[in-house]
């Protein structure tokens, strides 16, 4: 009596609804006059009696039983529920039969564990007999620990292929849908079961309260409040007696302050614990139903406001993580709106669904008219008209006020028309009938009539207006075809070694993309006629290419492969955009982007349309091509990047527009070592390589006399007001007085890697060879403590808070480690997940956030508070990141690395994750969603300001 694992996507908890009354009051007094008597107790009623199969179930449902039965009573008072459970395992035989027929015609209630294996038990359907027999149906209780159950409201019985935990006896038997519920996660992930069972940890209190509610015809509510009764009652007693000595006015206000502090006690344990509940199903929705997930995470932090809550909500806004638009049959199409409100998918049972991109739901009346499956769809420009072909040889158009055809069909009788696309002004709509052919026809909205002559070729895509199509020569080439003369646009271009299976115009229609049967993707560019760069390669030499399509901007490409995953590709440097999108369990067969690109749509064979949240902690824009070797430093406003590039000249990049400004500040800045730094108005810049001096950025004149004349300055940093500069190198460490005509420096101790002054410019932080940070008095000069030595490699670099309470440290043993800069104490736990040491380490404006730099070609965001990452790793480096810098707002990261390129990254969501969240649901995060969403007890309240 074996048991699978709890699969992925359980089904949603359902709400108990009370049938009937338990045992009455006099049978309680029975129990309790016998309780704990053997034999005498085997001759009494019991409330519920377990049914199961499987050594899984058999393991957690001894302390299913203690839980039902322990609830809301003195420890000295015998239970309200007795559990009837068998626990011996054995073969079913004439002497246990007997027992567990006596147990079941002295309960008055039977829980079936429903699952895969139960549906299978001999034993089970053993038991459903006898009560079906014997009992009514209506007192028999569904509690799915595996599998699933699915009601067909049309059918009025259980769905037969999808209810996989339903026994079969149970088919037919129910008049309407029963009370039943789904086993969830227990919170803390424990539930004193094995190691091997570690991943099966059901919320045995949760399924407890659901059993004695029902069986006692009370509210979980109710259940749980009872022990609260109890303990005000003899609090209040106990207050009586202590004030009796007291006058009757002093009894009368105590007790009322108790009450009011309990009362409120109790408010705050129950929506702590409604918090706790919301955080979790966050956790667990996130992959399936973001929209839920963001919404729980949302409401949590209204209720109570923390560091818990903010970091759900955080991350909640930057998971990339899907929602799914489900269909009970393989998609194979799905587009945008023009608008991007919403989306539309067509499967192999001939109809369209619309459905909403924020909320993830339908949106009014499918489109039913196709016989067969749908092969493709499109919106026109206006977004009013939607067309959709079809295996069936039709295309059809489609009025999406009030879901109706507009007219006859287009019939081209060649057969499955394959795809179809409006013109650019929504009046011509071109066709492709069934590969064999590849015809391509151009029609006309308003008459439906066939105009010019088809095109006669493998076609495998068209432009977005339908202007242009491609398809495949017979040798394996690509010939581009101009639809509205039906003339080819030039020669044939070879399409390189392996089948083309794909074909994407970018929106600009300046290139082309192409899949082939390995998976490699090459861009052409049309006017030249050659092919742009070497192929992308495969991720997997044997996952072909079913679809691929350009972002609006045209900075990515997103291909659809046949082993169900999704990729995301930056075309500009041949390189994957974060990890591959994991959730489809069969080949994607189309993608499609929003028309911001911020969302990706894509449908699969295995009866889904996922959507991607593909804005998140994404690069903004292409990189700064600066040509530097890693050494880099942010002006105080952000707009300004200064780089040592190859040919070791000091220049100034503009951020926003991506350009280089001007003339070098230095020529031949060639050092081991060097270093930059911005003064806090950004008008002076200091830079350390052989020597030490200061640049005007202005004028782009030396500011004084050098400061050191050789050497290299490793690590530099001015002080708030500009007065001050300090200098780390390999020889000692120099504190400069710049007001002084020349400038003094004073010499503080050994060399330091790292230097940084507080906020306050009242302290240094310098590291030391010993992988310590030492602490300095500004003012005297003098050393003042230091921190342990933690770190087991090198401190690379430091970095203060901006309220100067905080200090954090980057070490080549790949950790970060966060200190008080009062006590010089270690907060928490070191911060891990670099590979390869970390170079740099920051705080965001705010102080909430961290962002880290390493050696593993990633940058790394942290949550100051929670000590917990922020989303994934942000890559796209090709090699070692040696800095990182927020914008002023924070909203905004920059990266350089080693590789010659500066990178922005839009962090919008850590700076204020409510309001990220808020303008991604677009208003759908209404009243009645909170009520949806939210378990019962805390009051209200507004989600998203209007």
């Amino acid at each position: 009596m074996g048991r699978s694992r709890l699969p992925a996507d359980r089904l949603m908890r359902t709400r108990w609804l009370p049938r009937g009354r338990g045992l009455g009051s006099a049978s309680a007094r029975l129990r309790s006059a016998v309780a704990g008597r053997g034999t005498v107790r085997a001759e009494l009623g019991y409330g519920a009696f377990l049914s199961y199969s499987g050594e899984r179930d058999r393991r957690w449902l001894p302390q299913l039983r203690h839980a039902i039965e322990k609830q809301s009573r003195p420890w000295y008072k015998p239970p309200h529920i007795r559990v009837f459970l068998d626990k011996t395992g054995v073969s079913i035989g004439p002497e246990l039969w007997g027992k567990i027929e006596a147990g079941l015609a002295r309960s008055d209630w039977l829980v079936v564990l429903a699952s895969p294996e139960a549906r299978s038990s001999a034993w089970v359907d053993r038991e459903i007999a006898w009560w079906l027999e014997h009992k009514s149906v209506h007192t028999i209780l569904l509690v799915v620990t595996a599998g699933q159950l699915v009601w067909d409201e049309e059918r009025g019985d259980w769905d037969p292929e999808r209810s996989t935990a339903l026994p079969a006896r149970l088919a037919g038997k129910f008049e309407r849908q029963p009370v039943w519920k789904s086993v969830d996660p227990r919170p803390d992930g424990d539930a004193g079961l094995s190691p091997d069972d570690a991943d099966f940890s059901p919320d045995v209190d949760g399924v407890a309260f659901g059993v004695a509610s029902v069986v006692r015809g009370l509210s979980e509510d109710e259940l749980r409040s009872e022990g609260l009764r109890d303990t005000r009652r003899n609090l209040r007693t106990a207050r009586i007696v202590a004030t009796a000595l007291g006058c009757l006015l002093l009894v009368a206000s105590t007790l009322s302050v108790v009450a009011v502090l309990s009362r409120a006690e109790a408010t705050r344990q129950r929506d702590q614990a409604v918090v706790q509940q919301l955080i979790t199903q966050s956790s667990l929705l996130a992959e399936r139903d973001p929209f839920a997930a963001r919404l729980k995470a949302l409401a949590a932090w209204r209720i109570a406001p923390s560091p818990e809550t903010r970091f759900a909500v955080l991350d909640a806004a930057v998971d990339p993580a899907s929602g799914v638009l489900s269909h009970s049959v393989p998609v194979d199409s799905v587009a945008f709106s023009p608008d991007g409100r919403t989306v539309a998918s067509g499967g192999g049972d001939g109809v369209v669904r619309i459905w909403r991109t924020g909320t993830q739901r339908t949106a009014g009346r499918p489109l039913i008219g196709h016989h067969q499956g749908i092969t493709s769809i499109a919106f026109a420009p206006d977004g009013r008209t939607l067309a959709s072909s079809g295996f069936d040889g039709t295309v059809r158009l489609w009025d999406l006020a009030d879901r109706t055809q507009i007219g006859a069909p287009f019939n081209a009788g060649a057969g499955t028309v394959r795809s179809v696309a409006f013109g650019r002004d929504g009046r011509t709509l071109v066709t492709v009938d069934e590969a064999d052919s590849g015809t391509v026809r151009v029609w006309d909205v308003a008459t439906h009539r066939q105009t010019g002559h088809p095109l006669d070729g493998p076609v495998l895509g068209t432009n977005a207006d339908g202007s242009r199509v491609g398809s495949r020569t017979s040798r394996g080439g690509i010939r581009l075809w101009d639809t509205a003369s039906g003339a080819p646009v030039g020669g044939a271009l070879k399409g390189g070694d392996g089948v083309v299976t794909a074909l994407s115009f970018s929106p600009d229609g300046k290139t082309f993309a192409t899949a082939d049967l390995v998976g490699n993707l090459r861009l052409w560019d049309i006017g030249a006629r050659a092919p742009v760069g070497e192929p992308i390669a495969s991720p997997s030499t044997s996952t072909g290419v079913g679809s691929i399509t350009f972002s609006p901007d045209g900075a990515m490409l997103a291909a659809a492969y046949e082993d169900g995953g999704v990729r995301l590709w930056d075309l500009r440097r041949r390189a994957r955009v974060g990890g591959p999108l994991l959730a489809h369990t069969s080949t994607v067969e189309s993608v499609a982007f929003s028309p911001d690109g911020s969302v990706l749509a894509s449908a699969s064979a295995d009866t889904t349309v996922r959507l991607w949240d593909v804005r998140t902690l994404r690069q903004t824009g292409a990189p700064i091509d600066t040509g530097g070797q890693g050494v880099a430093a942010l002006s105080p406003d952000g707009r300004s990047l200064a780089v040592v590039d190859s040919e070791q000249a000091v220049r100034l990049w503009n951020v926003a527009a991506r350009r280089r400004i001007g003339e070098p500040l230095v020529r031949g800045a060639d050092s081991f070592s060097p270093s930059l730094a911005f003064r806090a108005d950004g008008a002076v810049l200091a830079i350390g390589s052989d020597g030490l001096r200061l640049r005007n950025v202005a004028a782009r004149r030396p500011v004084g006399e050098p400061l050191l004349d050789t050497g290299d300055a490793g690590a530099l940093s001015f002080g708030p007001d500009g007065r001050t500069l300090v200098s780390g190198g390999p020889d000692s460490v120099h504190v400069w007085d710049l007001t002084a005509r020349p400038p003094t420096g004073t010499a503080l101790g050994p060399r330091a890697v790292g230097v940084a002054l507080s906020p306050d410019g009242r302290s240094l932080a310098t590291t030391t060879q010993d992988n310590t940070v030492v602490f300095w008095d500004m003012a005297t000069h003098r050393r003042i403590g230091e921190t342990a030595g933690d770190h087991t490699a090198q401190t690379t670099a430091v970095a203060w808070s901006p309220d100067g309470t905080t200090l954090a440290t980057a070490g080549r043993d790949d950790t970060v480690r966060l200190w008080d800069a009062a006590t010089r104490e270690r907060i928490g736990a070191p911060l891990r997940g670099h590979h390869g040491g970390v170079t740099s380490v920051v705080f965001s404006p705010d102080g909430r956030t961290l962002a880290t730099g390493g050696n593993d070609h990633t940058v790394r965001l942290w949550d100051v508070a929670t000590e917990r990452p922020i989303g994934a790793p942000l890559e796209g480096h090709g090699a070692g990141v040696t800095g990182v810098a927020f914008t002023p707002g924070g909203d905004t990261l920059v990266s350089w690395a080693q590789d010659g390129t500066a990178r922005l990254w839009n962090v919008a969501a850590t700076v204020d994750p409510v309001r990220s969240l808020c303008a991604w649901a677009d208003g759908a995060f209404t009243t009645d969603r909170w009520h949806e969403g939210v378990p019962p007890g805390p009051a209200s309240r507004t989600l998203c300001p209007e």
